[in-house]
């Protein structure tokens, strides 16, 4: 292990974390905050295809931003021919725990309770995300759907950079312990390689978000 190439590395971490479960049609897709238009695109994609009647973006607003991220993804969708009439703004989630509950909240103060959700987010954060739902989601669950935007590493990698791809795909999956014993997630199980590449590239001096 100790011979592979940190991309070699950070391609086994991004694999474990990137995952998705079959795409069926369900009540609702709830897209996850971050500033990544594509995944407002794809959820769009979604919902024009028929796999969902409403959609819900969650986020507030970084540091760095003008609007929330929950702003910045609908606009995305209203420009992709998402109606107002089908797009939810959850505007307050500050973490992944409040992406989760705040939207269920909301739907439920508008009259929806889902038996089925689509789950959205980049894929580096799609496992941590469903792990998350599946903690924090309150009673009766819905069934969930777990999706992420369409794109390899290289291809996240060449739009986000490299030192960005790498610090946010090591600091979710440093999470996925961590949160569980927390109570924020449900336990996953991680296989021993996906342990010693990120063990290997924390010691090579990578940085984790």
């Amino acid at each position: 292990m100790n011979n592979k190439s940190d991309d070699q590395l950070l391609q086994i971490v991004w694999d474990y974390m990137s995952i998705e479960t079959p795409l069926r049609p369900a009540d609702a897709i709830v897209v996850g905050g971050c500033k990544n238009i594509q995944l407002a695109i794809y959820a769009s994609e979604l919902y024009q295809t028929g796999f969902a009647p409403l959609i819900v973006f969650s986020g507030h607003a970084q540091a760095d931003m003008d609007i929330t991220e929950a702003d910045l993804l609908a606009q995305t969708a209203r420009q992709s021919g998402v109606p107002d009439s089908a797009i939810l703004r959850e505007q307050h989630a500050k973490n992944t725990g409040e992406n989760i509950t705040l939207s269920a909240a909301l739907l439920k103060e508008r009259g929806v309770e889902p038996k089925s959700v689509i789950l959205i987010h980049q894929p580096f954060m799609s496992r941590r995300f469903l792990a998350t739902a599946q903690a924090q989601w309150p009673a009766p669950q819905p069934e969930f759907i777990t999706r992420h935007e369409t794109t390899s590493m290289v291809e996240y990698t060449i739009r986000h950079s490299r030192g960005e791809t790498i610090r946010k795909t090591l600091g979710d999956f440093s999470r996925m312990e961590k949160y569980v014993k927390k109570g924020h997630q449900v336990h996953n199980d991680i296989p021993l390689e996906v342990k010693e590449a990120y063990r290997i590239m924390f010691e090579r001096g990578h940085q984790i978000r």
